[in-house]
């Protein structure tokens, strides 16, 4: 789906009081290698969530050196027959290592646009109910912004003490929006 109909779908679903303050971007930057991308979100012009190919991947490399070393993983043993390469126990390591990064990174805050372009292109076919019981950060944080989600709602989910500094960014957004930031932090 293009981005612009992707977008214009997305922010049919944004509640009243943050329509036409939240705003939707993303951009693929051509001329760099393998065609970088970015997506943003901008309250009111002033940008509160970026998810930056380029920042993720050199977050990615980082860590991903740093536990090659600790742990000592081995490369992939060259063989002539792929499938033994594929099935390695080496590659099973390395691929755990770079799971574990993904899951760190985002509980850092740092998203790769992919992992977010994913949740907006299944957006438009979840339930509220479903979206705020996603397994996905990104799709639970965005329904904090949702018209489905009303303030008698809103004020019933709280937030668990262990929720992600994403939705308890855009939850609290969404609370000054609708007036009512004093009663959601109490609720806390």
């Amino acid at each position: 789906m293009q981005w612009s109909k992707l977008k214009s779908t997305l922010e049919e679903f944004i509640c009243s009081s943050l329509k036409n303050r939240i705003k939707l971007h993303a951009t693929v930057y051509r001329k760099s290698h393998d065609g970088p991308s970015r997506v943003w979100i901008t309250l009111d012009k002033k940008e509160i969530f970026s998810a930056s190919m380029i920042t993720y991947e050199v977050e990615h490399a980082k860590l991903y050196e740093k536990i090659k070393a600790e742990r000592k993983l081995k490369p992939i043993p060259y063989s002539s027959d792929w499938r033994q390469m594929f099935h390695s126990k080496e590659r099973e390591a390395l691929i755990k290592a770079s799971n574990e990064i993904d899951n760190m990174l985002i509980n850092q805050g740092i998203f790769d646009p992919f992992d977010v372009y994913q949740p907006f292109m299944a957006y438009n076919s979840l339930a509220i109910e479903d979206a705020i019981k996603s397994p996905d950060v990104f799709t639970r944080a965005f329904a904090m912004f949702d018209k489905r989600l009303g303030k008698r709602r809103l004020l019933k989910i709280g937030l668990p003490s262990n929720a992600h500094p994403l939705i308890v960014k855009f939850y609290k957004i969404r609370c000054e929006a609708e007036g009512m930031y004093l009663s959601c932090i109490n609720r806390e």
